[in-house]
């Protein structure tokens, strides 16, 4: 049998056999070469997880200057790196354009190794610390051309291969400088705002001493903090302030003495305790106090929260302050709500710019411009556009995103554009690529200098786009609101770096920019802005709580001890700052729900399980209990289910003192016996309901006339036959008496004169011997009335006091 038919057979064709066998060798081959590889290209089997970090930089190059670039090695692989060579790549022949800046894919290769600059070798341990290393760059050696933004890579390899690169940017400056272009004017924004850190508690006494939720601000305010820092950076800058009063007055509260709450105690859904350690009744609760010393801890920044604002008043100086809405409002949230028709906090919106224009002018005794809007994100639509315009905003801060060009130019639009649709108003925009910059992380290892490189390289590639248009050319910088102290140095080390090509401009300046501005359309809203917004629940709730406040201030009589500390408590919770922080913003909301149910707590009526009218009028008490530390003004109404049965009386208006309870008559007329339920509400003295109406039942025992007659009548009977028995009885009485003796006398003898009694024999006593009885009394001695003549022997009539025994 032949090979061919044996392979046949096998099922295995004749040239699938042949290329199987030369792959096999193949492979054999590739694994005795792979073995005879030197250690170092191994281990560069390891090296995907190099790192190169730029560390620090010449910021722009000049004639005959040197680029001095430093940065480490990191190594996240498991084996260490024996030889790792790093190598500086660059390309020299023309600068980038924009979009080069922006998309390394754009903007072509990164050039060739330079020749000139001598490569460093350093060993890189596994995840350990970096390696430093650093590069000196003779600038005239890079021949360099035109003035421009030209690309820079640090290039990491291991035998030869590439296992790691990072890219920036070298901002060069020739001979002749650029005397005759322009400067870019950069109008900055610089916003001083943090999360809300009060809810509305305060403490008891007469002063309200003010309870935060945290002691946070003391270290943001006190030196190396990032409210300290950004004060500091943006003191020594041409900017516009954008400050939330909130923070200003938290800061005025804090130097004038504070509470803090202590940790875990305002988690929602844990009752208080009482001092044994167990819950308290339900009547406890309601007369608890909210906070107390006992229950609190003392804040420690009242002097660093002093001075930092005193080091904010010295460094504002006469710049320009926008004023945020108080708490920072929401101002898109608000829009889209009343946009949906689900809900209007447009109120909550004016108390908050109200507010605010109060606090900038009591702290920092200047008023501020309220005049500018500055939605989230700068994210931006027609409806925002128009709640900022009724709200008395004429220019809008908004994101390049959101209003581009209507059409694709040449060049970088100004910052300054007409509202689509608007027949007034200004917007003044960011610019996308430069958004999307200033939203990297700054605080990652590196990544400051490269932030810093590239705005070097986007701004002087602006101003050299068209030297020659008219007007110059002007770029917006609104970093996001929570910027943190690194990005504030970046934008810091950026203007003074760029002086050369840059101008500070105010955004009254660049608002006021003459016509004919370019066009730009709307966009559509940023899907992950809105998914960011509180949801419509979140919203109806806050609603909701104001209209509950506000209810329950109508009955006080000094009502400022309660809207003072929780008025700007349900501004904060309309703060910009929740944005993607639902379970943050739902704390808050429980936690300044939670201090305003406390205290209504504290007004309630007494429950009652029934009353019971007896007649067809009467009184059905109400007892009003006033916990507060002030006296209230309410209305207490009782509600009969069936008035045809159960007629109550008009509701009354009523003072109950601080800390007592009173007692309230409400007139009821019954018509029917049985058990009506009737409702009993609190209310203000304009007719809101302060809390949930109270049932319980009214048992009535009318009597009707028939039934009254019959009473009468038997009660009648019942009079009569008892007198008849009584006057019987002493009828009787009187008769029986009659039988014994004429003058009613009782004709039992004295006990010395009566008949002796029988002894036991039934014999009498006899006298002793020799015993006679004494003589007779003459009749006129001891009888009663004159002898008789017919007697001789003078014996007493029957009945007389002298009868003897015979």
């Amino acid at each position: 049998m032949s090979d061919r038919r044996i392979r046949s057979e096998a099922g295995i064709p004749p040239r699938r056999g042949r290329v199987a066998g030369v792959l096999l060798l193949a492979l054999l081959l590739a694994v005795t070469l792979l073995g005879a590889l030197p250690p170092t290209v191994v281990r560069a089997a390891d090296g995907d997880g190099v790192r190169i970090l730029i560390t620090k930089m010449t910021p722009i190059a000049r004639p005959g200057g040197t680029i001095t670039v430093e940065g480490q090695v990191l190594n996240s692989g498991s084996k260490p790196l024996d030889t790792v060579e790093l190598a500086v790549r660059m390309r020299t022949s023309e600068p980038l354009f924009r979009s080069g800046i922006s998309s390394p894919e754009e903007g072509q290769s990164n050039g060739s190794l330079l020749r000139d600059v001598k490569p460093v070798t350093v060993q890189v341990p596994a995840s350990g610390p970096g390696r430093p290393w650093s590069f000196n760059i003779r600038a005239d050696a890079l021949n360099l051309g035109e003035a421009g933004a030209y690309p820079l890579a640090i290039e990491a390899r291991v035998g030869g291969r590439v296992v790691g690169s990072t890219r920036t940017f070298l901002p060069w400056v020739g001979k002749n400088g650029l005397k005759n272009v322009p400067k870019l004017r950069v109008g900055m924004v610089w916003p001083l705002v943090d999360r809300p850190h009060r809810d509305g508690t305060t403490l008891g006494d007469e002063g309200q001493t003010t309870v935060f939720r945290d002691d946070d601000l003391a270290a943001l305010f006190a030196p190396g903090g990032r409210l300290y820092e950004l004060a500091a950076i943006g003191g020594g800058m041409k900017v516009d302030w954008a400050i939330d009063p909130e923070l200003l007055d938290s800061a005025a509260e804090m130097a004038g003495g504070y509470r803090v709450a202590p940790p875990g105690s305002l988690e929602p859904g844990k009752p208080k305790k009482t001092k044994d350690g167990k819950p308290p009744a339900e009547e406890d609760t309601a007369k608890a106090t909210p906070n107390q010393i006992s229950n609190t801890l003392a804040g420690g920044g009242g002097q660093t929260a002093a001075g930092w604002l005193d080091r904010l008043k010295g460094a504002i100086g006469p710049q320009p302050v926008i004023g945020l809405p108080y708490g920072d409002t929401d101002i898109a949230a608000v829009a889209h709500a009343l946009d949906a028709e689900k809900t209007d906090l447009r109120p909550l919106l004016t108390e908050a710019q109200i507010r605010s224009a109060e606090v900038f002018q009591r702290i920092l005794g200047r008023p501020a411009r309220a005049d500018v809007a500055w939605p989230a994100s700068g994210a931006l639509d027609p409806s925002i556009v128009s709640l900022a315009g009724n709200s008395g905003a004429g220019t809008v801060i908004t994101a390049g995103a959101s209003l581009p060009p209507t059409k694709d130019l040449n060049v970088t639009p100004l910052a300054t554009a007409s509202l689509p649709g608007a027949d007034k108003g200004t917007a003044l925009v960011t610019d996308p690529d430069i958004d999307t910059l200033l939203a990297a992380d700054t605080r990652a290892p590196g990544q400051a200098v490269l932030t810093t490189q590239q705005l070097l390289a986007e701004f002087l590639t602006i101003v050299l786009q068209e030297p020659t248009l008219k007007p110059t050319r002007s770029v917006l910088v609104a970093p996001p609101r929570l910027m943190d102290t690194a990005l504030a140095g970046v934008l810091r080390d950026v203007m003074a770096a760029s002086a050369e090509w840059t101008q500070p401009t105010g955004l009254a300046e660049l608002a006021a920019e003459p016509g004919p501005l370019p066009a730009r359309k709307w966009a559509a809203y940023p899907k992950g802005v809105r998914a960011s917004e509180p949801s419509a629940q979140y919203l109806a709730e806050t609603d909701n709580l104001a209209g509950s406040m506000q209810t329950f201030a109508s009955i006080l009589t000094r009502p400022e001890r309660v809207t003072g500390p929780f008025d700007p408590a349900l501004l904060r919770m309309l703060s910009t700052s929740w944005r993607g922080d639902t379970q943050g913003a739902d704390r808050y909301r429980l936690g300044v729900t939670r201090g305003l149910r406390e205290l209504e707590s504290l007004v309630y009526i007494i429950r009652r399980t029934g009353v019971t009218l007896s007649g067809d009028e009467g009184n059905i008490p109400v007892t009003v209990v006033n916990n507060l530390q002030q006296p209230i003004n309410v209305r207490v109404a009782v509600t009969s289910h069936q008035p045809n049965r159960l007629k109550l009386g008009d509701p009354a208006t009523v003072t109950v003192p601080d800390g007592r309870r009173l007692e309230v008559p409400i007139s009821a007329k019954s018509a029917a016996n049985g058990k009506v339920m009737v409702d009993v509400a609190l209310l203000t003295p304009d007719g809101r309901a302060v809390n949930p109406a109270q049932s319980f039942f009214v048992n009535t025992t009318t009597i009707d006339a028939l039934t009254r007659w019959i009473i009468g009548g038997l009660a009648f009977l019942l009079a009569v036959f008892s007198l008849r028995a009584f006057l019987r009885k002493r009828r009787e009485a009187a008769l029986a008496g009659d039988t014994h003796g004429e003058d009613g006398e009782d004709d039992v003898d004295p006990p010395a004169e009566s008949d002796p009694p029988d002894d036991a024999d039934g014999d009498r006593i006899r006298p002793i011997s020799g015993w006679s009885p004494p003589r007779p009394t003459p009749p006129h001695a001891g009888g009663n009335r004159p002898p008789d003549p017919a007697d001789p022997h003078g014996h007493t009539p029957l009945g007389s006091t002298t009868d003897r025994p015979e």
